[in-house]
């Protein structure tokens, strides 16, 4: 690597490049120990200060994990909370620690649709798992998700190993499939709320209801889940913190 790196960028930006590449290959798996730092400095030809402003960055972004007396590893979603690091919702007192549980109401394969293969970027003949999700909290209703995965990416799940995983959702696309959520994009709108929606949450017809559209893509880009979810905001509150914490 030449002083800037490549395409001009700073040195550790391509170091950084480098290691999310072997993520991605799946040479460094979840839960792994990746090389020491001077390991990683003579494998990419650069200095310890170089490699460690890459893992740095890493870890902030919670792809790598430090680990006292362990050294650095690969982080998986089941090292974070129960449903994983991107669960931004809080109870109406913005108390993050709720008991929450999760009930499958449907688990099944469906055709893709002009929407779906837009969105996905595949052929209109390819198909997809369809999941719908309900999350009660502290034992009530609040949360209903709709879920589209690709059939190509997630051929073996079952109903049975979706509602038997261990940890979270992304936890499950990590462990069972290699598939490693690593950034998620969301809209949020409040509507009016959707009749296969409003039974199961105990809403009236008349009640709003806060719809977050997710989607989230693993390494290289790649989207490998969209997803509807629609949230009793009487019940629970979105909650997104932006930076510095001292």
């Amino acid at each position: 690597m030449n002083k800037r790196g490549r395409f001009d960028q700073p040195l550790y930006n391509s170091v950084r490049s480098a290691m999310l590449a072997k993520l991605s290959s799946g040479e460094w798996v979840p839960g792994a120990k990746i090389p020491t730092e001077p390991e990683l400095a003579k494998m990419f030809s650069v200095s310890i200060g170089t490699v460690r402003k890459a893992v740095e960055d890493l870890v902030a972004e919670k792809v790598l994990l430090r680990r006292a007396r362990i050294g650095t590893t690969v982080a998986r979603h089941d090292q974070h909370n129960q449903f994983s690091t991107f669960f931004n919702f809080a109870d109406p007192s913005g108390n993050s620690k709720m008991l929450i549980e999760p009930k499958l109401l449907a688990l099944k394969k469906v055709a893709s649709t002009k929407e779906l293969s837009k969105i996905f970027n595949v052929h209109e003949n390819d198909s997809f798992f369809m999941i719908d999700n309900l999350r009660l909290i502290n034992g009530h209703p609040v949360m209903y998700d709709r879920l589209w995965l690709p059939h190509k990416k997630f051929s073996k799940l079952t109903q049975k190993g979706f509602e038997n995983r261990l940890g979270s959702i992304y936890s499950l696309y990590q462990t069972q499939f290699g598939l490693t959520v690593v950034r998620i994009k969301e809209h949020v709108e409040a509507i009016k709320v959707p009749e296969f929606v409003r039974e199961e949450l105990g809403l009236k017809k008349t009640d709003a209801i806060l719809k977050i559209t997710r989607f989230a893509y693993t390494y290289g880009d790649e989207l490998i889940e969209y997803r509807n979810r629609y949230v009793n905001t009487n019940l629970s509150l979105y909650q997104n913190e932006l930076g510095l914490k001292e």
